[in-house]
């Protein structure tokens, strides 16, 4: 099957910019990747295709009975109640794949996000839409349920766009990647990893092109300022005003100048050389409108005088009324890069709420949570307004090198998750920590804002603890983990004990 976009546009109501500008791209059966950063019109792009949202011009062919997931899991799927009434072979052999208990089905409000994102994908794939949008489906996913989820989207037969932040199910998934930015799309076939090395090259290749448009428009305006020169010279020779009243020999060389046509050439060799230079500065135009924002950002973070930061002891933490955490002595060096992995409830924010509490020096401390409540969001943005003008400065500079344009992040009342996040980062990371922790870091961050926070926090000194699912991630900046093993699950009673296993 092949679904086909037909020079999509669409612009919101009150916005200066369209979200889709002109996007023409064609999908087959199987996953296709789209990538790109917060705000680049990812998300209004699956809907135009999924019929979800009509265009203000263009049209999709064929028309398809489309399905958007979307990435918050606050409220149950529509079609929650026939699915689980559903004990078809396809219902059926979707539970299990997704491990979904029939009781689940009829307590949503109490299940835990991963349960609830695992629901709303088997309703999805259960209704058999020819088109099927997945919006961020591993957030907050531990990794045993990212495997579970992943190996249920490679069952689909349809048309798949998986708008994702998670590398590892992109090159398991797609086969193409559209890259999104400023409503504008390119599709490059392969994994996430290779269309991202293709799309590297091609821009490498725009930039050679863009550094060589500025040597020849500077040469060849260095070439029309020597002829405008040497044209004034050969004027004032020309002139018959320095010259005596009776030197007749002189007049008639200069009215024969003007008669064979000298007169004319300096005139006209200046009119090709605007040319020249027009052709140049557009040529130069065009590539400098190709030029991509740079997520990169340096950070002033040297490491903590004091050598261990926190310490604590071996020994045990309630983790609820029936379970328990064991862990061994736990100690934080000034320069120690840590990882905290495990499947969600082992108590790894426990147990990093505990060595937080040994931390005596605070200030050192750039803490970013998980999830940020909507009142400290909107003291974030009072704060922002009311720094000085260059700190301000400083901060908004951060979040545009993070993918985010700073107008919005000013100006706006209503942020995304991922300008949030991108806003405390750039707020916390200017104090000159210390120590860093994060929890969940690229949650709601867009493939480039982590890749370009990834760089950073790999080139800073200080003392870094991270809790994360993202493998990549971790691969790329620590160099111990703290593994959080739960025991087997006790029947009825759900999780089991949690030990914590220093790997170095």
């Amino acid at each position: 099957m092949f679904v086909t976009a037909h020079h999509l546009s669409h612009t919101y109501e009150g916005a200066d910019q369209p979200a889709l500008d002109d996007v023409s791209l064609a999908f087959a059966s199987g996953w296709t990747g789209i990538v790109g950063p917060n705000g680049a019109g990812k998300s209004t792009l699956v809907h135009c295709i999924c019929g979800t949202l009509a265009p203000d011009q263009g049209a999709v062919t064929p028309r398809v009975r489309g399905a958007v997931c979307r990435q918050s899991t606050a409220t149950p799927p529509e079609t929650l109640e026939e699915f689980a009434c559903d004990y078809g072979s396809t219902a059926v052999k979707l539970r299990s794949l997704l491990e979904i208990e029939d009781e689940q089905l009829w307590s949503y409000a109490m299940l835990s996000h991963g349960e609830r994102k695992r629901i709303q994908i088997a309703c999805a794939l259960a209704a058999e839409p020819q088109v099927l949008a997945l919006d961020e489906p591993t957030n907050h996913l531990d990794a045993p349920t990212r495997a579970l989820v992943a190996q249920a989207l490679s069952s689909f037969k349809g048309v798949g766009l998986l708008v994702s932040h998670d590398r590892a199910l992109l090159d398991k998934l797609v086969r193409s990647c559209v890259f999104v930015e400023a409503g504008r799309a390119l599709a490059i076939p392969g994994t996430y990893t290779q269309a991202r090395r293709e799309l590297e090259l091609r821009q490498d290749t725009v930039r050679t092109e863009r550094r060589q448009a500025r040597g020849e428009l500077a040469r060849i305006k260095a070439e029309r300022d020597r002829r405008a020169a040497v044209a004034a010279r050969s004027a004032a020779r020309r002139s018959a005003r320095h010259l005596d009243r009776h030197d007749r020999d002189g007049r008639e060389k200069i009215k024969l100048a003007v008669y064979t046509g000298q007169d004319g050439k300096a005139g006209k060799l200046s009119s090709q050389m605007d040319k020249r230079i027009g052709v140049a500065e557009k040529r130069l135009e065009a590539l400098d409108a190709k030029k991509e924002r740079r997520g990169s950002l340096e950070l002033d973070a040297a490491p903590a005088p004091r050598k261990v930061l926190a310490r604590l002891p071996a020994g045990s933490m309630p983790l609820g009324p029936e379970r328990m955490l064991h862990h061994p002595e736990l100690y934080l060096g000034n320069e120690d890069r840590v990882g905290l992995v495990g499947k969600n409830g082992a108590g790894k924010s426990t147990l990093l709420h505990a060595l937080l509490r040994r931390v005596t020096l605070e200030e050192w401390v750039a803490y970013f949570p998980q999830e940020v409540p909507d009142d400290e969001v909107r003291a974030l943005l009072v704060e922002l307004r009311a720094l000085p003008t260059a700190e301000r400065g400083r901060v908004l500079s951060i979040v545009a090198r993070l993918e985010s344009p700073p107008a919005r992040v000013l100006d706006g009342e209503e942020l995304s998750p991922g300008e949030v996040r991108k806003l405390m980062i750039a707020r916390s990371l200017l104090s000159s920590p210390r120590l860093i922790v994060m929890d969940e870091p690229t949650n709601h961050l867009d493939i480039r804002s982590i890749e370009a926070l990834q760089d950073v926090l790999r080139h800073c000194a200080c003392a870094l603890v991270l809790v994360s699912h993202d493998e990549q991630f971790l691969d790329a900046l620590v160099d111990e983990r703290w593994v959080f093993e739960v025991e087997q699950e006790k029947g009825e009673v759900g999780l089991g004990d949690t030990h914590v296993r220093v790997v170095r």
